[in-house]
């Protein structure tokens, strides 16, 4: 063997080698590698893609909102105990040289819907005193005082009978569900997410697979054309020229290499696998008859596709916030009633008897009005309001516009990328066959090389096109079940119809 033809011989080998070393993951051992299929990703992505677990979480904090705004209406229970003594003096000099005090004051409050706010509250004094020559004539050492007070303040003009109020639970309510909703679009764009990462690393082998063959196709006419040059049979420039196809061709398969690399790092990313995972891929379409047909959709309403529910929900919102804050903005009337038992005693089980018993009852009946002049506050809190109602208004609309619009251009895509695919496998088997006619006269000397490169770039170039067609189908396929909310179904149903 010659000093070159050794060089080139080694050449090869490391050349050889640094392609498995970089494209390991893609002929490891099947026994070890985890087999990927679209479902496996799917069931994949649904266990521990950070992006699914993101939307859960999303959906969680808008429970949690809606829970704090709903604490506006908890009932509160305020206990206050404060035992004091003292002995201080007063101007007047008419203080007791000393007194114990025992005060316990409670309430129990609770804000109602219906614009009521309802309070009770209880006031406990019991107190021992030694008592001056001022005040001994006046009471007795001990003494208790026990007192119990219903209040009800009802809204008469601002918030009419909880009209503001009712509307915020309106509100909240629907919020939570359109939370749910969205955690639905969320897990749907995740999963076509992984779907596409899916098929973009499927894609790669393909191509890196083809490039390989293609490198190996010119390296073995490199081979023959060198062997005719020997015998001084070649035709001048032939070898050069297939020489530069053939770094052409190596160069082309570092490439691709890089690309699926990357490609299974993103895809493992997504996943949340290991990053030394091997992976093989279970679909191999690349025959006409293993692309599945366009599937027969049925007509699907568009009033109940999730993204346009969204939206009618958050005009729901808007409209709901818009009569709250003409309701609320308008000024505070309030209905104030009031009931009070208080009994005195020397004790304080006799005072508490006499309070409860409501021998000494006491009433009031009132109206409370509050009126800002020239506020700049409502009108702008009302101005804010309608602006919002008329932007939702707007995107209402036009989510049903897009939504109509994505459903018919994802179907004209799937069937586009179908034909595309059945045409670029059909244009791969011509091409395969018009290399092997080529070849076979390039044999016989009734061809010149540049046309059998030609043929090869050809079909080569038509090869990448292929995998690509295929893997853009199958996304395509994905995106309209997606768009017609069938890639993750509903779980949710009731509010969407209010």
């Amino acid at each position: 063997m010659s000093k070159y033809a050794k060089a080139r011989s080694l050449f090869g080998q490391t050349l050889f080698s640094s392609v498995l070393i970089s494209c390991g993951l893609l002929f490891a051992d099947a026994a070890s590698a985890l087999v990927l299929s679209p479902q496996d990703v799917v069931d994949i992505a649904l266990r521990q893609a950070p992006d699914v677990k993101t939307s859960e979480l999303r959906a969680q904090q808008a429970e949690g909102v809606a829970e704090r705004q709903r604490g506006l209406y908890d009932l509160i229970l305020k206990v206050s105990p404060t035992y004091e003594y003292t002995e201080a003096l007063t101007l007047t000099g008419t203080g007791n040289p000393s007194d114990k005090t025992l005060t316990v004051m409670a309430s129990l409050s609770k804000r109602l819907s219906t614009g009521t706010t309802v309070t009770v509250d209880y006031n406990g004094i019991s107190q021992e005193s030694v008592l001056s020559t001022f005040t001994s004539n006046l009471r007795r050492p001990n003494a208790a005082l026990n007192a119990v007070t219903l209040s009800i303040r009802q809204a008469l003009w601002s918030n009419i009978l909880g009209e503001s109020d009712r509307a915020i639970l309106d509100t909240v309510d629907a919020t939570v569900f359109a939370a749910k909703l969205q955690r639905e679009e969320a897990l749907e764009e995740a999963i076509l997410s992984s779907l596409n990462l899916f098929w973009n690393a499927y894609v790669a082998e393909v191509q890196l697979k083809e490039n390989t063959a293609a490198r190996q196709k010119y390296e073995e006419l490199v081979k023959a054309v060198r062997r005719k040059a020997g015998y001084n049979l070649s035709t001048p420039g032939e070898l050069p020229r297939l020489e530069a196809e053939f770094e052409g061709a190596d160069k082309n398969v570092k490439v691709s290499s890089a690309q699926y690399l990357a490609s299974l790092d993103n895809l493992r990313t997504n996943l949340q696998l290991d990053s030394t995972t091997p992976i093989t891929f279970k679909m191999q379409a690349t025959e006409a008859a293993e692309i599945p047909a366009v599937p027969k959709m049925a007509a699907v309403d568009i009033a109940q596709l999730r993204p346009v529910v969204i939206s009618k929900v958050s005009f729901e919102n808007a409209e709901r916030n818009k009569k709250s804050q003409d309701s609320i903005n308008r000024p505070r009337l309030d209905l104030v009633a009031r009931a009070r038992s208080t009994g005195v005693d020397e004790t304080s089980d006799m005072a508490f008897s006499k309070m409860t018993s409501a021998s000494q009852p006491t009433y009031a009946l009132g109206v409370e009005l509050e009126w800002p002049l020239d506020s700049s506050l409502y009108r702008g809190a009302r101005a804010e309001a309608e602006a919002l109602y008329q932007i939702s208004q707007i995107d209402f609309k036009l989510s049903q516009d897009r939504i109509r619009d994505s459903i018919a251009n994802a179907e004209r895509t799937a069937v586009a990328y179908r034909d595309s695919a059945l045409s670029s496998i059909e244009i791969v088997a011509k091409r395969t066959r018009v290399v092997k006619e080529l070849e076979t006269a390039y044999r016989q000397g009734r061809t010149p090389l540049v046309e059998l490169i030609r043929a090869f770039n050809d079909l080569f170039s038509s090869q990448q096109e292929r995998a690509r067609a295929v893997g853009n189908y199958m996304i395509a396929l994905n995106t309209w079940a997606a768009v017609r909310d069938e890639l993750v179904k509903n779980a949710n149903s009731g509010l969407g119809g209010k």
